[in-house]
């Protein structure tokens, strides 16, 4: 796999190349954007080319950005994808390419605290000791720190020597959401690094490729705003039938149906706690089920997007790119722009009561209240 196969992210490429042309890479990075834009991808495909035996030259496609993210000749490097090291790297195997994440504490010896966090056990153990032995293929020894953010601050205290006086050959690799969660002397060490939301054409395109089916791409595309691990995701998770079901329930909603709307969605939210536990079992069902809550009332808020912006385009005619037009212009209708506007607020609100540990319950119930106040 190339570089170039991080598509949408030619600033983000461009500049790791002209660090790269100028021989001064840095030895940390903060890889910053999104949730699902391609942070884990491109953070793998850097690595893979600094730790390829044999890089070589490639054009340097217009991506919309500009020639002058490449080289002089119009080329960038790559890794060849053919060396030992890059079919390592491309398995994740390679024995100087560190994936570090919280699913590590498992491995800590017995007595360790093990946290929902990035702990400091796992960073003194997986990042700062294996940091500062020579590589064993010769070449680089990088770490790829999954969820950065999520590390307390004596971990990223105690990270702050090896991203300071870090050896020659050992570079790190921060991917965050969140930015500015970092302590500042975190920030002020490592060269920050933006992805970008990948455009709703690709996106749908790619959700086609997988097996989507037309009216679930435009969903999904829409819905993901530009995050496309987002969209594949969820479409994969087969919960389209669900989403629409859930349209047909917000317009008919009234005082008599808040608990039965509310329990409907606590069931979806644990269907999802379900399946996600399928694919990732080192995840604890109560974290799983938060995700299927959260994921729930984004749908929500989508669903008002659209009827909002259905309520605008009401003097032109119907407005085109929604499924369920009918439902949705029912939705618009009965909330009215303002409305809409101020469900959408309340929900995103309630978003973040729930990543407090809320009781869910007893949220969505008065969440549902509070909708119908502004009818």
């Amino acid at each position: 796999m190339s570089i170039l196969e991080c598509f949408g992210q030619a600033g983000a490429i461009g500049r790791l190349q002209r660090a790269r042309n100028a021989q001064r890479v840095p030895h940390g990075y903060i890889f910053h954007g999104p949730e699902g834009v391609g942070k884990g991808l491109l953070a793998r495909q850097w690595a893979k080319l600094l730790l390829c035996g044999r890089p070589r030259r490639r054009a340097w496609p217009d991506q919309g950005i500009g020639i002058h993210h490449a080289g002089r000749d119009g080329e960038i490097d790559d890794c060849c994808d053919s060396c030992d090291d890059c079919r390592l790297a491309e398995a994740e195997t390679h024995p100087d390419l560190h994936i570090i994440n919280k699913n590590l504490a498992k491995y800590l010896p017995p007595g360790k605290l093990k946290q929902i966090s990035l702990s400091i056990d796992v960073i003194r153990e997986f990042v700062i000791k294996p940091a500062g032995v020579f590589p064993i293929r010769n070449r680089a020894r990088v770490f790829i720190i999954e969820q950065a953010d999520s590390m307390k601050r004596e971990a990223q205290n105690a990270l702050l020597k090896t991203l300071e006086e870090p050896p020659a050959s050992t570079f790190l690799i921060l991917l965050t959401t969140r930015p500015n969660w970092f302590l500042p002397t975190v920030r002020s060490r490592c060269q920050s690094v933006r992805l970008v939301r990948l455009p709703k054409d690709f996106i749908y395109n790619k959700l086609r490729e997988s097996g989507a089916d037309e009216a679930q791409a435009r969903y999904w595309a829409d819905f993901s705003e530009g995050r496309l691990g987002r969209a594949l995701k969820l479409a994969g998770m087969d919960i389209y039938d669900k989403k629409c079901e859930l349209v047909g329930l917000l317009g008919q909603l009234d005082y008599g149906k808040t608990l039965s709307l509310a329990a409907w969605i606590t069931n979806q939210a644990k269907e999802f706690g379900r399946s996600w536990c399928n694919d990732h079992p080192d995840d604890t069902t109560t974290a799983a089920e938060r995700r299927g809550y959260i994921c729930w009332l984004e749908i929500i808020a989508h669903v008002y997007s659209c009827a909002l912006r259905f309520a605008t385009a009401a003097d032109m005619g119907r407005p085109n790119g929604f499924d369920q037009p009918e439902e949705i212009g029912i939705i618009a209708q009965k909330w009215d722009f303002w409305g809409c506007a101020e469900v959408i607020r309340a929900t995103n609100r309630a978003r973040g009561r729930l990543e407090a540990n809320v009781n869910q319950a007893l949220l969505l119930e008065s969440l549902l209240l509070e909708y119908i106040k502004y009818e």
